[in-house]
């Protein structure tokens, strides 16, 4: 059997004895391509983003507004991640990330405007960074869309752990380059620098496009394929457990960006080169992760090798809290920039491994929707509790509750969910698209409009129990898959009879259902269920009466429903 998420090993799906030959992220061009821009990107936005932050500090305004900055660009991942995953599951992407950094470029250009003018207010200069966090929403989503289909799937993790890096040091760049600019230039120069970086980037990707056009698909409707990526998450539990850890990591993890600006001013006395320096050691941490931890996390678990990095990053906020000497905060943030990069990979590259293709975009959006959302929530809750009770009360509570998310990850872990492995059944060349025989009284024509698709089952007395226990696992399928409404019902008269109904959108969306999302894992637990009947017939289509109140369209008298189970 395949690897699967709950085996905690890293290893991509189909790893076994039967190992393919080795493959080097250095043959994988159009990754290292589309990685040089996103690195360019990255420096342009954390350079306007602690630009706007440094020049909040400097005009004395409160932790709770200076905090603010770094909360404005986590703050769109709330309202857009999830529609821009439906979109990049459809649209070219480089499309989406060439308009996506023109907006950066304006939004630096009225930064510019606002410094040269004298206009720069805290509401004007937040507002700009909500711009630039909007275009980062289009380009990390779009971007991680991407990665799987620009490397070779067994290289994932170490992608993913590349990709961490270079966020990382761009955020290493980005505000040492930021501090220099403040420092010897100004803030219009920093502000002109990003606009610069942006509108290379814009041109880069427009001509990357033109040369090899991206992808697209048809389009879908937004809300429906949100609804379907809610229900997705919902019954799947290892990915539930997944974004439940990094909701744990996240809000404490965000005290460190919200108020090293604070730190560096107020207890260390250092000015804006000296915020640059320490900021850029973060990201020298982060180049060193991937240098040093290759063979480390190779070796741990994933859980336990990212628990050990939640344990690092607590220590260096609790260093911050305390120390006010500018060489142990420096190697203390050397380390939280390796202990930052290490944890952060590791979400994304299980998520790159472990999600099916057809919905792996808008996990991916969930997971950056997560993140940011804490980091957004997380920089504004420890902005009001350094006002309230002091910047070393918050960075030693922040390091507490980080603490806590260590021992979850050990204690509680991710679990074991052997439904999501992302090896379709259509690759296998394993049986798809089975056509539903149309039942008696069912309504023809058409593809339009719900239908019920209906199996029976004609089970043994003596299995009925772990009958019932294998459909509970089907139908966490079922509804992954893209079902509502699931009925498992035990007509009257009929004894060893078992009816299991459930609602999809159209007869097409049932039939891309087996041809495009069935997977490995999933048709395992088919072939479970059938393997403890004496027969199975179905499925069965029958199209939903307007005046049915539920997905089965010939009610029968029922002795047992088995619906909640």
């Amino acid at each position: 059997m395949s690897a699967g998420p709950g085996d905690g090993t890293g290893a991509g799906p189909g790893a076994g004895a039967d190992r393919p030959p080795p493959v080097s992220l250095r043959r994988e061009r159009a990754f290292r391509a589309l990685l040089s821009v996103q690195l360019a990107n990255a420096v342009a936005v954390w350079i306007h983003v602690v630009s706007v932050q440094w020049v909040l500090t400097e005009r004395g305004e409160s932790a709770s507004v200076i905090s603010l900055a770094p909360a404005a660009m986590a703050v769109p991942f709330l309202v857009l991640a999830l529609p821009v995953g439906v979109v990049a599951g459809f649209a070219s992407r480089k499309k989406m990330m060439a308009w996506a950094t023109t907006m950066s470029a304006l939004a630096a250009v009225a930064a510019t405007v606002l410094t040269v003018t004298g206009a720069d207010d805290a509401l004007p200069m937040i507002l700009s960074v909500v711009l630039v966090g909007s275009a980062l929403v289009v380009v990390g989503v779009s971007w991680q869309s991407l990665l799987p289909e620009t490397v070779d799937r067994r290289v994932i993790p170490a992608a993913a752990l590349v990709d961490g890096a270079v966020f990382n040091l761009a955020r290493s760049l980005g505000p040492l380059l930021a501090g220099f600019g403040l420092g010897f230039a100004g803030a219009e120069w920093a502000f002109a620098a990003v606009a610069v970086l942006s509108v290379g980037c814009a041109l880069t990707l427009w001509w990357m496009e033109r040369r090899s056009p991206d992808r697209t698909a048809p389009r879908r409707a937004i809300m429906p394929e949100i609804s379907g990526a809610v229900r997705f998450v919902a019954n799947s539990a290892w990915t539930t457990r997944l974004l439940f850890q990094l909701f744990l990591f996240g809000v404490p993890s965000s005290a460190l960006w919200a108020l090293i600006s604070l730190a560096v001013h107020d207890r260390l006395g250092m000015g804006a080169d000296g915020f640059g320096a320490l900021m850029a050691l973060i990201g020298a941490g982060a180049v060193v992760a991937v240098v040093g931890f290759g063979g480390l996390r190779r070796r741990l678990r994933v859980t336990v090798f990212a628990a050990c990095g939640a344990f690092v990053y607590a220590l260096a906020l609790a260093v911050l809290a305390l120390s006010t000497s500018p060489v142990v905060v420096a190697v203390a943030m050397l380390f939280a920039g390796a202990a930052w990069v290490s944890v952060q990979s590791t979400w994304m590259s299980m998520g790159h491994q472990f999600f099916p293709d057809w919905v792996r975009p808008r996990l991916i959006a969930f997971i950056l929707l997560m993140f940011q959302g804490t980091q957004a929530v997380g920089s504004l809750l420890w902005g009001v509790v350094a006002d309230v009770a002091g910047l070393q009360v918050a960075l030693l509570t922040a390091a507490g509750l980080m603490v806590v998310s260590c021992v979850s990850l050990v204690v509680v872990g991710l679990g074991a969910e052997t439904g999501i492995e992302p090896v379709l059944v259509s690759e296998l060349g394993g049986p798809v698209a089975v056509s539903p025989a149309p039942a008696a009284g069912a309504a023809g024509g058409g593809d339009s409009g719900p239908v019920v698709i209906r199996y029976d089952y004609r089970v043994p007395e003596q299995s009925r129990l772990e009958f019932r226990t294998a459909m509970r696992g089907l139908r966490r399928s079922r509804l992954r898959l893209g079902g509502r409404d699931w009925r498992l019902e035990n007509p009257a008269g009929e004894t060893g009879l078992w009816v299991e109904t459930y609602l999809v959108g159209s007869a097409g969306e049932f039939a891309e259902q087996e041809r495009e999302r069935l997977t490995v894992p999933e048709i395992r637990l088919r072939h479970r269920v059938a393997s403890l009947a004496v027969s199975v017939a179905g499925p069965r289509l029958h199209r939903q009466a307007l005046d049915d109140e539920g997905p089965t369209p010939t009610r029968s008298p029922r002795r047992r429903n088995a619906r909640d189970n």
